[in-house]
């Protein structure tokens, strides 16, 4: 399961940049699109780098095992 969190970190991104696009195409008025999509790049971005240090961290023990 650890290894697909980084997934879903880049779905986040991807989900929130829909967001500010879906923004600027109907011209929507407010801000609550923007913020949604502000807060799951963030959100994503930050889950991304936690994944890859997960990852990273669970490879390096395996490696260590193995010697």
């Amino acid at each position: 399961m650890k290894r697909y969190i980084k997934y879903l970190g880049i779905a986040a991104i991807i989900i929130g940049l829909l967001l500010f696009v879906l923004h600027l195409i109907i011209r929507f008025n407010g801000n609550t699109l923007l913020f949604c999509g502000l807060s799951l790049v963030l959100g994503g971005v930050i889950t991304f780098v936690k994944g890859e240090s997960l990852t990273s961290f669970h490879s390096s023990n395996s490696k260590k095992k193995e010697q």
